[in-house]
């Protein structure tokens, strides 16, 4: 389990996160939805162990999380995807956005071309392959994080808001991609939203934050009316 108990972070004078938590389970996806301003991406930071909290603590699979601890953090990190809102690609074709870093990450010049090529037919890239992926649109930009990130083979899924960009039809697919990938790997996943129909689609936790604070959190049924008294 992944879990953030009583979480401060202050930025300046001005308490971002006050006293969250929240918990993450292996095959089950959380998803944070709230007002722009609520703290949702400084959550998710710290859960990616980019920044520390001011107070509190973080546990992943029980362990307390020394935030201090650069050597820890790392092997750590190596587990973690964490896809910002505006993730960027590399100035390289489509196919080596994935192709290199599974490289990089140790994989034979075999596995890494099957698995970029499952990607791509997975996402409906397969025709861009040779494209330089700066010449994609904003959607398609995200949609190609999302694959790179899925074929590194994560631990842990952090998304804030990964398909904000994306054309209805595509956000469903990789609603559908990511729901699947979370129960075939039984790996945890906490996601960044702002639709309550990707909310009432993906989550099986669902935490509403408001003004740095957690407000509501619905497990299974998830009510719509409650959501929007807050949002």
């Amino acid at each position: 389990m992944i879990k953030a108990l009583n979480i401060v972070k202050y930025f300046g004078k001005t308490r971002i996160l006050d006293n969250v938590s929240l918990e993450a389970h292996r095959g089950r996806i959380a998803v944070i939805m709230g007002p722009n301003g609520s703290g949702k991406s400084t959550l998710l930071k710290i859960l990616a162990l980019l920044i520390p909290p001011d107070d509190g603590r973080l546990e992943i699979d029980d362990s307390p999380i020394d935030f201090d601890n650069e050597l820890e953090k790392r092997s750590l990190q190596k587990k973690i995807a964490y896809l910002p809102q505006r993730p960027p690609v590399l100035s390289a074709s489509i196919f080596n956005n994935i192709y290199l870093p599974l490289r990089l990450r140790g994989a034979s010049k075999e596995e890494a071309k099957k698995t970029t090529e499952s990607i791509l037919s997975m996402l409906r890239l397969k025709e861009y392959a040779k494209i330089n992926a700066h010449r994609l649109s904003g959607g398609q930009k995200q949609l190609l994080a999302i694959g790179r990130t899925l074929a590194l083979n994560p631990e842990i899924l952090l998304f804030d808001e990964p398909t904000a960009s994306l054309a209805p039809n595509t956000a469903e697919i990789v609603q559908d991609i990511v729901k699947r990938y979370v129960k075939e790997k039984n790996c945890y996943a906490v996601i960044v939203s702002h639709s309550i129909t990707e909310a009432k689609k993906i989550a099986d936790d669902l935490y509403v934050l408001v003004s740095g604070k957690i407000k509501e959190r619905f497990s299974g049924q998830i009510s719509e009316e409650e959501i929007l008294k807050w949002i």
